[in-house]
């Protein structure tokens, strides 16, 4: 590698967060992750504009290079549903055999706010691509030094704390070992338990990582989203021959969650007779929130005793999210639980306890796996929706199971 600086993104682990009171925000560049679980600064008003980040390295001309295309071309499915612009920049400063590093990014034309980018490593035989967010130990870029054991990953390890907050463990996973990467797992602690990250060292300097995962070019990436999100064993609401599935992560602590709950009940009712739509609820509780872990920890205990007390305890903690804390939280369940013929013992048992914590651990290392960036977040049979805009997930519904019926003539096309 030559001897320039990278633009460090944000680390997967380090997301966008639930912001109170509006839609999700992003994260600014450089903001770290407390143990706990995904994370991000949770502004309480208009959000500030992010810092200025480094400088990247000079990008190559663009090109009309077929094979860019190609690529451009597939990583459109990497982002969530949404008007707007891709552009794709080669990052030649950085040189890793058999591969070629990009900057690929999107402006949405609705909402800055989604604007979004990421790094993509792309293998020279065009079938596969790490893509995630990248680091970079500019120490290393002058000093290179080859990955030979647990000591060579010291200096990821002091990188990585930078950005991810309280305790993980970084180590070697052979099986994501790659031309030219080392791979490795993050394990970050919530308190509760941890959950795993991939990512991916540049063997030959130990200056590289990427946060992120390996993803199949002759696939989309709906395709393989719906085969890493498990939806036996999660609860759901709606017809089994449903024609639409719709996945959802979400923080129960987080306003904006509660509001897109609202408004998704309001639009299946809306469309119930137009198009079979079922809901699949997946945990992914934000770090900064006191008491949203538990309050999935209750969620997952109700829902193993009985499938349907879980839409009842959810919706329930949503009608009170303003005034629950950490104590409170905790006597609710309890009495919701005796409330519903579960007995303290029978609940104690259950609540921040072995399958129950196990559960929302497993929620947010999927949801990391398949890039969800912002409570809540949505994936219609593996299209992510962020949903920042109202409209826009009955727009997308109606567009690609309607053909636009029902939209607006120009939001149609």
């Amino acid at each position: 590698m030559n001897h320039h600086r990278i633009l460090a993104a944000l680390a997967a682990a380090t997301l966008l967060a639930c912001r109170a009171g509006g839609a999700p925000q992003a994260a600014a560049a450089g903001k770290t992750a407390p143990a706990g679980g995904p994370s991000a600064t949770v502004p309480t008003e208009s959000p500030a504009a992010a810092p200025a980040a480094p400088a990247a390295p000079a990008s190559a001309p663009k090109s009309a290079d077929p094979r860019t295309e190609a690529l451009l071309g597939w990583l459109e499915g990497y982002f969530p549903y949404g008007e707007g612009e891709l552009a794709l920049d080669a990052l030649d400063a950085v040189r890793i055999p058999g591969w070629r590093l990009y900057r690929v990014s999107k402006s949405y034309a609705g909402d800055k706010r989604a604007n979004d980018q990421a790094f993509v490593l792309a293998d020279d035989t065009g079938r596969t691509a790490l893509v995630g967010d990248v680091f970079v130990d500019e120490a290393r870029l002058k000093a290179p030094r080859p990955i030979l054991g647990e000591s060579d990953l010291d200096n990821l390890r002091e990188l990585l704390s930078r950005f991810l907050r309280g305790r993980f463990k970084l180590s070697f996973d052979p099986s994501l070992d790659r031309r030219s990467f080392k791979g490795l797992r993050i394990e970050h602690e919530t308190g509760y338990g941890t959950y795993a990250i991939s990512a991916f060292a540049s063997a030959g300097d130990s200056a590289l990582l990427l946060v992120g995962r390996e993803w199949d070019r002759g696939k989309t990436f709906a395709e393989q989203r719906r085969s890493l999100i498990r939806i036996d064993g999660a609860p759901a609401s709606g017809p089994a021959d449903a024609v639409v599935t719709v996945v959802e992560y979400s923080d129960m602590q987080c306003p904006f969650c509660k509001k897109r709950a609202a408004d998704l009940d309001a639009l299946v009712a809306r469309m119930g007779k137009e198009l079979k739509i079922r809901r699949v609820s997946k945990a992914f509780p934000i770090a900064e929130h006191t008491w949203a872990f538990r309050a999935s920890s209750a969620g997952a205990c109700f829902f193993s005793k009985r499938k349907e007390l879980f839409a009842s305890w959810k919706s329930s903690v949503f009608a009170r999210q303003e005034s629950l804390s950490v104590g409170e939280l905790d006597t609710f369940a309890l009495d919701f639980a005796i409330a519903n013929d579960i007995s303290e013992e029978e609940f104690r048992s259950c609540y921040l306890q072995g399958p129950a914590v196990t559960k929302v651990l497993g929620d947010l290392a999927e949801g990391f796996a398949v890039r969800v960036r912002s409570t809540p977040t949505y994936f219609v049979d593996g299209v992510p929706i962020s949903w920042f805009a109202d409209g826009l997930m009955e727009e997308y519904l109606r567009k690609t199971y309607l053909k636009g019926a029902g939209l607006p003539l120009a939001a149609a096309k």
